[in-house]
């Protein structure tokens, strides 16, 4: 009884630790391929250029690379920071910010690999406008979670 109850505690700390493993994998990896995002997207300025719009206006695609790309590196570190919480209501909290930055960069990511034909070029220019904007903000909101529970000394860490 006592060899199985440890061999599903294993078992289950081996889930947590590869939950959080791939999680910041998986970031990373998205992180390496956005040095092919901003060649696709340097496309998408100069064809947005061709369409009407001037350089300055076709700058915001470049911005929401760089967002996408800090937002990365974000959850990248924020798995780690996450592996070694303990579970607490301030750990909960984290998480959910945490869960709300990953699926808005998400979509963020998405819209920076449409197609740009489909789209009225003013439309995608406001919506990746709004997104980045709004990642951003998450961004900073879960950074600034993490400082204020250093300061507050409220994270609770496992040994």
């Amino acid at each position: 009884m006592q060899a199985r109850d440890a061999q599903e505690r294993s078992r289950a700390a081996l889930q947590r630790y590869l939950h959080y493993y791939n999680r910041f994998m998986n970031h990373q990896n998205s992180l390496r391929l956005e040095a092919k995002l901003y060649t696709s997207v340097k496309g998408k300025m100069e064809a947005m250029q061709k369409q009407a719009m001037s350089w300055i206006e076709v700058q915001f695609l470049r911005k929401a690379v760089d967002v996408l790309s800090e937002c990365r590196k974000t959850l990248m570190f924020t798995y780690a920071f996450a592996f070694y919480l303990e579970r607490t209501n301030e750990a909960e909290i984290f998480e959910d910010n945490q869960r709300d930055l990953e699926m808005a960069t998400e979509q963020l990511s998405e819209f920076l690999e449409k197609d740009l034909e489909s789209e009225n070029l003013m439309t995608l220019k406001q919506k990746v406008q709004d997104k980045y904007r709004y990642v951003e903000h998450r961004r900073v909101v879960l950074l600034k979670h993490c400082a204020e529970g250093v300061e507050r000394e409220s994270w609770s860490f496992t040994h």
